[in-house]
C-alpha cells in the first residue's frame, strides 16, 4: 500500500512535483527503555500528508492524508500498550474543480468536514456558486471501518450539506447517515457557525444532533469572544460531549470503556460531560502575555463535578535574546482526583536553519478519591517529573530533521508502605521531505 502511494506522487512530471505539489513525507523513529528493567521498544513510523494541485489543465487535485506504522520490536507493554503495524488512509481522493458550471467532483475516500465529518469510500459532488461564496453539496459510497480503516462493503454512507460564507459570517449544515450491513446505523446533523457581532466581538459555535432512539446533542462548542482593546482579550466558552449513538454495539470494542458505552443493545445509557471556560489574556510592556483560565466540569454517570484552574505568563523576547518562555502552572479537582501542573516551555530560535526547544513539567496527582471506600485504606497518587528537548534543523527549504528527548520520572505510592519509582528515556528522530 505504502509502497504504491509514494510511487503514485513520485510518478508525477517534474514539473508538476515541484510546482503543484505541497506537503510532507516523513520518517520517523522512537525508541524507549526504562530503569526497571522493562523491554525496550523500537518504533519507525512513515507519515505522509500530500496535496497535488493542477495536474491538468482543468485544475485536477490529488490529496493524501495517511500514516503508516511500523513496530520493530513487537513489544507490549505499559508505556505504549498493543502497538502494532497498521496503514491508516484517512484520505486519498482525486478532486476535479469546475468540472461543470461550478460543479466540483471528488471521487475516493475523503472526510467532508462541510458535513461535520461524514467519511466516505465513494463519490463527493460540490455545487459552488454566488463567487464561491455558496455551496450544495452531496456525498454517498461506502464507508470505511472505523477499527482499522480498511476498505468494506459492510458500512455505507450518504449526507447533504451546504455552507454560506458572507463578511464577517461562515457557517456550515448538513445531515448524514451510516447503514451497517444495510440496517440504518448512526444519523446526525452538523451546524456549525461564526458570527463578527461588531469590531472585536465574536461568536462561534460547532453542533451534533444524533438520531437514533432520540435526539440527542452529542457535541456542543459555543463560544463568545471579545476584544475590547487590542492588549486584553476574554471567552467565554461552553461544551458538551457524549458518546455518539450507533445501533451496531461492537463499534465500542477497544474504543470505550464498558461502563461508558451509550448505546448496549436497546439500552441507553446517560454519559454526558458539560464543560464551561472562562478565560482571560493580556499583553503589555510589548513582548509580555498573561493568561488565566476557570473552568468547570460535570458528568451524568455519576452526578460528579469538577474544576480547573491555570495561570500563566508568557515572555516572547526574554532578557532581548529574542527566546520565547512560557511558566504555568495548573490546579485540578478532577471528579475523583486532585493534582497540581507546573510546566515551563523554553523555544529559540538560533538564526538560520536551526532552532530549539526546552520542556520541563512537574505533576503531582492522587488517583482515587479520598472519601471512597479504597481511598480510605490507600494513599494512591502519582508524582511525575519530565525533563526534554528538542533541535530543528532546516538546512534545505525541502528537507527537516528533528531531534527530541524525552526524561520522564514516575513515583507511584500504592500505599505507604509502598513506593516504586521509574525513569524512562525517550528518544526519537525524524526526517521530513517537504514538497
Amino acid at each position: 500500500m505504502k509502497r504504491a502511494l509514494v510511487a503514485l506522487l513520485l510518478a508525477l512530471p517534474a514539473h508538476a512535483r515541484e510546482a503543484e505539489l505541497d506537503g510532507r513525507i516523513s520518517v520517523r523513529g522512537l525508541y524507549s527503555r526504562d530503569t526497571a528493567g522493562g523491554p525496550a521498544v523500537g518504533m519507525s513510523f512513515l507519515e505522509t500528508d500530500a496535496r497535488a494541485e493542477r495536474l491538468t489543465d482543468g485544475g485536477l487535485r490529488l490529496v493524501l492524508d495517511a500514516t503508516f506504522l511500523l513496530d520493530i520490536t513487537e513489544a507490549n507493554e505499559r508505556r505504549f500498550g498493543r502497538t502494532e503495524s497498521l496503514d491508516q488512509v484517512r484520505q486519498l481522493y482525486a478532486e476535479q474543480p469546475d468540472l461543470l458550471h461550478g460543479l466540483d467532483v471528488s471521487l475516493g475516500r475523503k472526510l467532508v468536514l462541510e458535513a461535520g465529518h461524514g467519511w466516505v469510500d465513494g463519490v463527493d459532488l460540490a455545487l459552488r456558486f454566488d463567487e464561491r461564496r455558496a455551496t450544495l453539496g452531496a456525498y454517498g459510497g461506502l464507508s470505511p471501518d472505523r477499527f482499522d480503516y480498511a476498505l468494506t462493503t459492510d458500512y455505507q454512507a450518504a449526507g447533504v450539506y451546504g455552507t454560506l460564507h458572507r463578511e464577517g459570517f461562515d457557517g456550515a449544515l448538513a445531515f448524514n447517515t451510516v447503514l451497517f450491513q444495510g440496517a440504518l446505523d448512526r444519523q446526525w446533523a452538523f451546524n456549525r457557525l461564526h458570527y463578527r457581532i461588531a469590531p472585536g466581538l465574536f461568536v462561534a459555535s460547532y453542533l451534533v444532533v444524533d438520531f437514533i432512539e432520540m435526539p440527542a446533542v452529542t457535541t456542543l462548542l459555543a463560544s463568545v469572544d471579545y476584544t475590547p482593546v487590542p492588549p486584553l482579550n476574554i471567552s467565554l466558552n461552553f461544551s458538551r460531549y457524549a458518546v455518539e449513538q450507533y445501533r451496531n454495539t461492537t463499534i465500542y470494542h477497544d474504543v470505550v470503556e464498558p461502563n461508558q458505552a451509550l448505546l448496549i443493545g436497546d439500552e441507553v445509557l446517560d454519559l454526558v460531560y458539560n464543560r464551561v471556560r472562562l478565560s482571560a489574556s493580556v499583553r503589555f510592556w510589548g513582548h509580555y502575555y498573561h493568561y488565566q483560565t476557570v473552568e468547570l466540569k460535570a458528568r451524568t454517570q455519576d452526578d460528579r463535578e469538577a474544576w480547573l484552574y491555570t495561570l500563566g505568563v508568557r515572555d516572547e523576547d526574554f532578557l532581548g535574546f529574542g527566546t520565547l518562555v512560557d511558566l504555568s502552572a495548573s490546579f485540578r479537582n478532577n471528579f475523583q482526583s486532585d493534582s497540581y501542573l507546573v510546566a515551563l516551555n523554553v523555544d529559540h530560535d538560533l538564526g538560520g536553519a536551526f532552532s530549539v526547544e526546552g520542556r520541563a513539567i512537574w505533576y503531582d496527582g492522587r488517583t482515587i478519591g479520598r472519601t471512597t471506600d479504597r481511598g480510605r485504606i490507600f494513599d494512591e497518587a502519582q508524582r511525575i517529573v519530565l525533563v526534554g528537548g528538542a533541535l530543528y534543523w532546516r538546512p534545505l527549504k525541502a528537507h527537516q530533521f528533528d531531534v527530541d528527548y524525552d526524561g520522564v520520572l514516575e513515583t507511584e505510592l500504592q500505599d505507604v508502605r509502598n513506593e516504586d519509582s521509574l525513569f524512562i528515556h525517550t528518544f526519537m528522530g525524524r526526517y521530513s521531505l517537504l514538497f
